[in-house]
């Protein structure tokens, strides 16, 4: 008991750490993100499931050692990493689909105006939905992670 209340602690201390939250307060409103063309999709695809990769196989820190500015300017490594080893503790289903993308100019207000996409995969195991979104930044001709989230969903039945 009291071992999960120090790890339930650990993470709470960490996550107040990390201040990557690509989210609008409620004044500021975030430009209605596009669908990208066929190219810009294609892009993104192959760096996301780069990024997949690297964090399926528990590279972490590859994933920041190429990651974006803007996470290296909102975060450090030892956070990220730390963040996305809390994130894949989750048991995930072994296969995802790519669902969609969301180009924008602002994923942030904190961050600068560029080019962003959001990425979402879904994967489903049994009465399990788990949801990844990945956020990418175009820099330098390169599309960088900057943010990496994780929703599970189960449903139970009653009766």
């Amino acid at each position: 008991m009291v071992r999960g209340w120090i790890a339930l602690f650990a993470l709470l201390v960490l996550l107040a750490g990390c201040r990557v939250s690509f989210t609008p307060s409620q004044d500021d409103k975030l430009p209605a993100p596009t669908a990208g063309t066929a190219e810009e999709r294609e892009a993104v695809r192959l760096a996301a499931e780069g990024y997949l990769a690297l964090i399926d196989s528990r590279q972490y820190a590859k994933t920041w050692e190429s990651a974006g500015p803007v996470l290296k300017d909102m975060t450090n490594e030892t956070l990220w990493v730390n963040t996305l080893r809390l994130a894949r503790k989750m048991s995930l289903p072994e296969e995802r689909r790519l669902q969609g993308f969301g180009f924008n100019t602002r994923v942030d207000n904190r961050a600068p105006e560029g080019e962003y996409v959001v990425v979402q995969y879904i994967g489903q195991e049994g009465s399990a939905t788990a949801t990844e979104k990945m956020v990418l930044q175009r820099h330098e001709g390169q599309w960088k992670i900057i943010g990496y989230f994780v929703h599970k969903q189960v449903k139970f039945n009653a009766g």
